[in-house]
């Protein structure tokens, strides 16, 4: 059991690692495109990447995850559109704040959606603890330390990129109410599919 927990420690350490360098590697890219054509090559690339694993993922294990066996094509791509849209708005108010702002600010501001998410929640009736209220006060205090000048004023790439985070835990939010009624490859794939053509049309 041990071994386990220490295997997925190491596991979401490594996460937050990759992504963690991704806004070093967006922030670069703003160099030499812009923030629509950056994302519509990337989300197109994350599409096609899971589509291989969609056609040798015979088994979606369908009664473990209490999945919904016989979800239709449509509504299968009704979901994905949803999630895709709301995903190309969070995504594009981020890209558009890393023109703006350092990679350090966007990694933090976008990193608020882990408290922004439980106090969203409670629109739709899911209570939080008081530790979410605790962290959320203290991300409020390390939100303005970080962004807030001496005049009292936000830059916009910063102010964008918390729009941004509020998108980001409404993604989360729609994410966690599709999960139970569509394979996740599936899910992600259309999702990704959708923000890499509204991308590519806000781009042109």
């Amino acid at each position: 059991m041990g071994n386990i927990m220490l295997k997925s420690d190491m596991l979401l350490f490594l996460t937050s690692f990759i992504w963690g360098l991704g806004f070093v590697a967006q922030r670069a890219g703003m160099d030499y495109v812009g923030p629509f054509t950056f994302n519509s090559i990337r989300f197109a690339l994350g599409s096609l990447v899971l589509l291989p694993l969609i056609l040798l993922r015979k088994n979606p294990q369908i009664s473990r995850l209490n999945l919904q066996p016989f979800m239709t094509f449509k509504l299968k791509l009704l979901s994905g559109i949803l999630a895709g849209l709301v995903l190309f708005a969070a995504a594009s108010f981020q890209q558009m704040g890393l023109v703006y702002t350092t990679a350090g600010n966007a990694g933090f501001i976008t990193g608020l959606y882990v408290v922004i998410v439980p106090i969203l929640g409670l629109t739709f009736r899911q209570y939080t603890n008081p530790g979410t209220w605790i962290g959320a006060f203290l991300a409020a205090a390390g939100l303005y330390l970080l962004c807030v000048t001496e005049k009292l004023a936000v830059s916009l790439g910063d102010f964008l990129v918390l729009v941004g985070a509020f998108l980001w835990a409404a993604h989360v939010l729609i994410i966690g109410w599709l999960s139970p009624k569509i394979e996740s490859l599936q899910l992600a794939c259309i999702q990704f599919a959708v923000c890499s053509i509204l991308s590519l049309i806000a781009a042109v």
